[in-house]
């Protein structure tokens, strides 16, 4: 039950920072109007709202917010995944090499023009970082548990 609590107030708290985050910007949006709008998007709640303060929330601001949410998510599952797989908890990208791999990558997309066109810079980088794991795993296999 605990778990569930813990978990349900996780939740709020990333609602209320999704909705604080939206209502950030060059305008200026109080947090009311952001929850109004989505409310408005959501369930018809009928509450008035400007359109053009709606337009900005629900089209661009709040858009925004869940991206960098879901960034943020997928970063830290990757980082306690990669924890998990080494058994240190100081593990990062840097320590296998797959940053440069994933640099390596990227670079090969832009200047050699792998992929003629075909491979974004995003899946360059994704390729040459899975490359370099996989490299440094057979170079592990091979010198075995001992050393």
């Amino acid at each position: 039950m605990k778990r569930i609590s813990v978990a349900f107030a996780a939740l709020m708290l990333l609602a209320a920072v999704l909705a604080v985050a939206a209502s950030v910007g060059e305008t200026a949006i109080p947090v009311g109007t952001v929850i109004d709008t989505i409310a408005n998007h959501l369930w018809d709640a009928g509450h008035p709202v400007d359109a053009i303060d709606a337009g900005i929330v629900w089209n661009y601001r709040l858009s925004r917010a869940i991206v960098a949410a879901s960034c943020g998510a997928a970063l830290a599952v990757s980082g306690a995944v990669l924890q998990a797989l080494l058994r240190n908890s100081l593990a990062d990208p840097y320590l296998l090499g797959i940053s440069a791999g994933a640099s390596t990558g990227a670079v090969s997309v832009v200047i050699l023009g792998l992929g003629a066109g075909m491979l974004s810079l995003s899946l360059g980088a994704f390729i040459g970082a899975v490359a370099a794991f996989a490299f440094v795993t057979l170079l592990a296999l091979q010198a075995g548990r001992g050393t």
